[in-house]
């Protein structure tokens, strides 16, 4: 099952990806900043399949247009991953492919770990200067980049130290420009994204284009001090050369080949004809597509019928679902202690699940372990929820069968 709910959240992804496509297009029609889209995408992406496993949990019906987003949210906090998206019993492919999960995830972590060791190591051989006004860190190599999460700085190589006063400026412009706008900060917590389900391609997609427009927001705000278009063109294509490839922003294998192109061409683009129509077109997409996204179902909930609970005789309801959840009758017999058990001392715990009947009766073919301490005691349970009686869960004023979850604590008085 762990297998079908990951395709499902690439699905997800997918859809938030499309959908975030048309968003930030329609913005850069009008020359706006579109990082936040990328952001509220890689968010979507990962709290919309979280709330699917809330609700596959039965913390609260399916998720629709209407609510999808803020009950993503609220019950994003506290939702652990594999045992959960699966229900708590996971089969060997299960087991195999959480396993995998945890791997891979650890092995990045890992790999980050690594690069911002790198990164700290060659930061204590830069000295510090301060150059136009402004505290920044002189390497032999390395950079223009903003290096560090925690306390983030400037680094340029010695050879930006060289240039014409202007194009020294834009170099320094530009990376006070990622700093003043948090852009390191925001690509750890995306990349942190990544790390906890490195399996999503959607994902890795969905941060390269966070970084591509982090950059094309740069250069947008840089233009605007500094209107010199072919004069920052040519800056960017001499840092391309010369500069530091791995960017030190972040790991080299996650930026695109085709970024500087992107930012080139984006200096030169007029503004189409038709520019509001194209711009609502693209907004509808995008509405729309992340409203599909949100509304999908995923493999791991039950299935229950939309906008209001429709009651029938034939089907447990469960807990969420009814005004008045079943309660253990006054008078109703309860599981024996198993003799065993009782004279070893040996105290334990039944978690399990069965469906009330209507009339307050056990449907016995429905009981489930879920956690149990000892066998004895499981036989104990089971054997006496035959003869035990419940208050029914009611519906307005009809009672309904409910799926319970019920534990049955052994202890030795005394």
């Amino acid at each position: 099952m762990i297998a079908q709910w990951m395709v499902y959240v690439i699905v997800v992804s997918v859809g938030f990806t499309v959908a975030a496509m048309a968003a930030e297009r329609a913005l850069r029609l009008w020359g706006r900043q579109a990082r936040g889209v990328w952001c509220v995408a890689m968010v979507l992406s990962i709290v919309v399949p979280v709330a699917s496993i809330a609700q596959a949990a039965g913390l609260f019906p399916r998720l629709g247009i209407s609510g999808a987003l803020p009950r993503a949210f609220a019950s994003s906090v506290g939702v652990v991953l594999p045992a959960v998206v699966i229900g708590g019993e996971m089969s060997p492919l299960d087991i195999g492919i959480a396993g995998g999960w945890i791997l891979l995830s650890a092995a990045l972590a890992l790999r980050f770990v690594a690069l911002a060791r790198s990164i700290a190591r060659r930061r204590a051989a830069w000295r510090a200067a301060t150059v136009d006004g402004q505290e920044i860190l002189i390497s032999r190599d390395a950079g223009p980049a903003v290096v560090g999460f925690r306390s983030p700085t400037v680094v340029v190589p010695d050879w930006v130290m060289g240039l014409d006063g202007e194009l020294r400026a834009l170099v320094l412009r530009h990376e006070r420009e990622h700093l003043d706008h948090g852009d390191p900060r925001m690509l750890a917590t995306a990349l942190t994204a990544v790390v906890c389900v490195p399996w999503n391609p959607a994902l890795w997609l969905q941060l390269a284009r966070l970084r591509s427009a982090m950059e094309l927001d740069c250069d947008a705000r840089v233009l605007r001090a500094h209107p010199d278009a072919r004069a920052y063109g040519s800056l960017l294509l001499t840092v391309a050369a010369r500069g530091d490839r791995g960017g030190l922003l972040a790991p080299a294998f996650i930026a695109s080949s085709s970024l500087l192109g992107r930012r080139i061409a984006a200096m030169r683009r007029a503004a189409p004809r038709h520019r509001a129509a194209t711009t609502v077109a693209l907004s509808l997409a995008a509405v729309a597509l992340a409203a599909v996204a949100c509304d999908l179902r995923s493999p791991n909930e039950p299935t229950l019928p939309p906008g209001p609970v429709f009651v029938t005789p034939d089907k447990a309801m469960f807990e969420f679902q009814v005004e008045r959840p079943a309660t253990v009758a006054r008078g109703s017999s309860a599981p024996r202690y198993p003799d065993p058990l009782r004279v070893a001392g040996v105290e334990g715990e039944v978690l399990a699940q069965f469906v009330v009947n209507a009339d307050g009766t056990v449907d016995v073919s429905t009981f489930k372990v879920l956690q149990s301490t000892h066998d004895l005691f499981t036989q104990s349970v089971r054997s006496a929820l035959g003869n035990m009686r419940y208050q029914p869960a009611m519906v307005g004023d009809r009672a309904v069968r409910q799926l319970v979850q019920a534990p049955f604590t052994f202890s030795v008085t005394k």
